[in-house]
């Protein structure tokens, strides 16, 4: 069987340590200290690298670990042509460019599944997360230490029937996070004072 020397490159600058590319392809990917690495690979500044020889099996599952990375810091190099067949770069080029622009008074509409109040308790490092229904009636109250938690325990109750309003939640969220970790005072709708 005739094998190809590939160079296989993971950018821990930009890696999340979403473990995508070790459930796509073990043999070449793991997750060490939340970010991935190569077996058997060296690292040269912020760049955990492999120079390896791969059957056309072993490099397809190398491509699909590498594809399945959510940031782009897979890399993935022929040396027998030199060709990248995968890159960490993003094309923009073609890109439409869209300035962001929102009006409150005349683009806010409330989401017909309720509305949220949100507050921190800075003794228990928790955000409280109280769900309306009707009108100053809290039918459901969510908490937890770390935005992903609640956002996710939120729509999965299915809470949120506006895109925008998840938007809204999530940057909420974020903020009383940010309030908590910084010892801030957090008020909803309002900017954090640093």
């Amino acid at each position: 069987m005739q094998k190809t020397k590939y160079r296989i490159e993971v950018d821990h600058s930009k890696c999340i340590g979403n473990g995508a590319c070790v459930v796509k392809d073990p043999a070449n990917f793991k997750i060490q200290k939340g970010k991935a690495i190569i077996n058997e690979g060296s690292k040269d500044k912020t760049v955990f690298f492999a120079e390896k020889e791969l059957s056309d099996d072993e490099v397809t599952n190398t491509l699909k670990g590498a594809e399945a990375c959510p940031v782009n810091a897979i890399r993935v190099i022929n040396l027998s042509n030199k060709k990248d067949l995968i890159s960490t770069k993003v094309a923009q080029e073609a890109a439409k460019v869209i300035n962001a622009q929102y009006d409150d008074n005349k683009d806010f509409m409330l989401d017909p599944n309720g509305y949220f109040l949100i507050r921190i308790i800075p003794e228990s490092k928790e955000i409280e997360v109280g769900f309306c229904g009707a009108k100053n009636k809290v039918e459901i109250i969510v908490r937890g230490k770390k935005p992903i938690d609640i956002y996710h325990t939120i729509s999965q109750l299915n809470l949120i029937s506006r895109m925008e309003h998840a938007s809204y939640l999530g940057r909420e969220l974020q903020k009383a996070f940010i309030a908590l970790q910084k010892g801030l005072k957090y008020t909803q709708d309002d900017e954090l004072e640093f």
